[in-house]
């Protein structure tokens, strides 16, 4: 596993798109990202404290496509649930941190990951940025939470993105054989269970609410209609929570 740091970078995204030569588990980490960016286009600050970080891997496993953002999320949330249950005794707190389908990790209703996945050629960039230190998220001051407020301790940025690529390497090379393994904790620890969701279309709000079910093996989200007695399946979908 290589490293290549940057004290700043328009996206660490970006600078493996622009790569030609991908070399797989290569790591590209910022202290601050001037253009990073989430699902569908959204802005990530990314002010200095949080842990910035891509990495490629090669497109060569059976649906892979479907599953990396999904197992990306589990890589971090299993890292980041370590470090909270050092802090606290108490398994409530622990139990506060959630995967949010599809590509965030909450703790309780506020955002601590993102991870964007990028098809690129023969390759998957995933990026990855995690509150650690950061406590300004700018407009989105209400929505984002650190590690650091959290457990009330300053980490080690380069650690954690350290303990985080190599869980990811070790699992990743039977992703498909624990793939049911994986998604089972992921549905247990799913940030929308029990929850209702609408569907925006064109950034508009629809009227119909939809119970979440779970995300199924190929990574699509599962909702029911109130009403309806089929469940429907999305592979992208925009949405709000309203219960």
């Amino acid at each position: 596993m290589k490293f290549i740091n940057f004290d700043e970078i328009d996206s660490t995204n970006d600078y493996l798109r622009k790569n030609h030569r991908l070399e797989e588990f290569e790591v590209i980490t910022a202290k601050k990202q001037t253009a990073g960016k989430g699902k569908r286009g959204s802005a990530w600050i990314s002010n200095e404290g949080a842990a910035l970080f891509s990495f490629a891997v090669e497109n060569n496993k059976e649906g892979l496509q479907e599953k990396i953002t999904i197992f990306s999320g589990y890589a971090v949330y299993e890292i980041l649930k370590k470090y909270i249950e050092k802090s606290f005794t108490d398994s409530a707190y622990y139990q506060n941190l959630k995967f949010k389908w599809p590509n965030d990790i909450y703790y309780k209703d506020k955002k601590i990951c993102g991870i964007l996945c990028e098809k690129i050629r023969e390759h998957i960039i995933i990026g990855i940025g995690i509150n650690i230190n950061n406590t300004d998220f700018g407009m989105y001051k209400d929505k984002g939470i650190s590690l650091f407020e959290i457990c009330g301790k300053k980490y080690s940025v380069e650690t954690i993105i350290k303990e985080v690529m190599s869980f990811f390497e070790e699992k990743y090379k039977s992703v498909n054989k624990n793939w049911e393994n994986i998604l089972e904790k992921i549905n247990e620890e799913s940030y929308l269970k029990g929850k209702t969701i609408k569907i925006k279309k064109e950034k508009k709000l629809g009227e119909k609410a939809y119970k979440f079910l779970r995300i199924d093996r190929s990574g699509k989200i599962c909702l029911i209609g109130k009403g309806d007695t089929e469940e429907i399946k999305f592979e992208s979908l925009d949405f709000e929570v309203i219960l």
